[in-house]
């Protein structure tokens, strides 16, 4: 058992968390996990001590400047590296949707499909964002998991293959 609190991007169901988990099952027994909207908000839990750990993917667009302020700024240190697989996504949208407008992504999933098509891109907090956004009407499509294609009337646009990425795990030494 351990007294271990990682913290990540949530909410639950993102890819942070599904990659996050998948690290804790392998000897972290007991680790809880606490999310936040933002990477910033992830990293100001482990400097106000509400998490000792945090996880970011190093495709994060604010990778970079996290872990230099979570180093130089924080005294937060990179204790460990993993590669691993994230889930497959895709572009959807509802299947009467003939040609979506406007599209909403997690900001690090920006660069994983060609986007001209769309007249708006909306940044939002995670892919799961996207999704029940696309879902309540806010907009015609979103960049975020294929496994949601499941769960209603809706089509892929273009799916994207699971991405292989780098992972980091900050904490005080």
């Amino acid at each position: 058992m351990t007294d271990a609190i990682y913290a990540t991007l949530g909410p639950r169901d993102t890819n942070h968390d599904r990659v996050l988990q998948r690290y804790l099952a392998r000897g972290r027994l007991g680790a809880r996990i606490v999310y936040a909207p933002n990477a910033f908000e992830v990293l100001d839990l482990c400097i106000q001590e509400d998490a000792t750990h945090m996880m970011i993917c190093a495709a994060h667009p604010a990778a970079a400047e996290i872990v230099a302020k979570a180093q130089y700024n924080h005294g937060l240190y990179l204790v460990d590296t993993f590669i691993a697989e994230s889930e497959a996504l895709a572009i959807i949208c509802r299947k009467e949707t003939v040609s979506p407008r406007d599209i909403a992504l997690h900001p690090a999933t920006r660069h994983y499909a060609d986007l001209t098509g769309f007249d708006e891109v909306i940044e939002v907090d995670s892919t799961v964002a996207a999704f029940e956004g696309m879902l309540k009407g806010q907009w015609e499509s979103a960049l975020t998991q294929s496994r949601f294609l499941a769960t209603g009337d809706l089509r892929s646009i273009h799916p994207i293959e699971a991405a292989r990425d780098a992972w980091l795990i900050l904490s005080r030494k």
